[in-house]
């Protein structure tokens, strides 16, 4: 049995999937399995799959979203963990080596996750996120979202739960929010993921990253490990509207923006300054040649 499966979910990435399974096949851990899961392409990403031959399996299945893709590479790994990697990002050589060694030698540990560095499409590096480690992780994604990649982490697969077919934006937010729920999960804050920040992202649709946001709060506080953080959910549930406004004023929809940044303040008003200090911010990841504030 192979010590790690490496879940790739491919839906027309025929451009880009042969530089991401190679950042695989270059690992200095060679005991891996790589499952590309080609989610009812029409491009050529089962024939780039295929061309690998025996160290990649190439599974077909009718266009289900990338949350059913991920949960098809789950339920047929046979590793002793599951690394997730999406199909147009790529891994530094010694990640997997790293994370596996963290995991083999703390069993209290469920996961790993690193710091990743946002690239263009040329590869070029646009901004760099280290990860962090927090004292409350599953508070720290609440409040914020997006500190964890998913094409940066391992999970042993004897937790691994599966993704929620009702989200697509967010769907790895509230994988990350029940996991962290359930186990405690260790930072590498190197940068050890290449990540596209490109505008074919999901990110890129403010409307529909909306609907997801809200959908996995409601869930969430819906269920019952929200217990501990019911005195916050009016600081999270504005927080993400402040995060929608900035999103909708970068799209150039100032109505929306507004109307988001109104719902914000009415929940917190406490969070007044954030706008404020925001064209500051941008300007800074502006001249630093960093991209705007999105979810993937």
């Amino acid at each position: 049995m192979p010590l790690v499966s490496v879940v790739i979910p491919a839906y027309n990435a025929g451009r880009t999937l042969a530089d991401t399974v190679e950042s695989v096949l270059a690992q200095t851990l060679d005991d891996l399995e790589i499952l590309v899961v080609d989610d009812g392409s029409t491009d050529a990403t089962a024939t780039v799959a295929g061309g690998f031959g025996g160290p990649v399996r190439c599974i077909s299945k009718a266009n289900g979203g990338v949350s059913s893709a991920r949960n098809t590479g789950v339920e047929a790994a046979q590793g002793r963990y599951v690394a997730f990697l999406d199909a147009d990002d790529l891994w530094e050589s010694d990640k997997l080596e790293r994370q596996v060694e963290i995991l083999e030698s703390d069993p209290e540990a469920g996961a790993c996750y690193t710091g990743i560095r946002r690239v263009d499409d040329g590869l070029q590096t646009v901004g760099e996120s280290p990860a962090k480690t927090y004292p409350d992780l599953c508070r720290a994604l609440l409040l914020f979202s997006g500190v964890v990649n998913i094409s940066s982490s391992v999970v042993r697969r004897s937790l691994a739960p599966l993704f929620d077919l009702r989200f697509s934006q967010c769907a790895d937010w509230d994988y990350f929010l029940r996991l962290s729920a359930m186990t405690r999960l260790v930072a590498i804050p190197d940068l050890l993921v290449l990540y596209r920040s490109s505008p074919g992202r999901m990110s890129s649709d403010v409307g529909l990253l909306e609907r997801d946001t809200f959908a996995v709060l409601d869930s969430f506080f819906a269920g019952p490990l929200s217990d501990r953080y019911e005195q916050l959910w009016r600081r999270i549930y504005s927080n993400h509207w402040m995060i929608l406004s900035g999103s909708y004023l970068h799209a150039g929809d100032m109505t929306a923006s507004l109307r988001a940044l109104a719902s914000g303040l009415r929940l917190y008003p406490a969070n007044a300054g954030r706008p404020l200090g925001a064209p500051l911010r941008w300007l800074r990841r502006l001249t630093a040649g960093q991209p705007m504030p999105a979810r993937s």
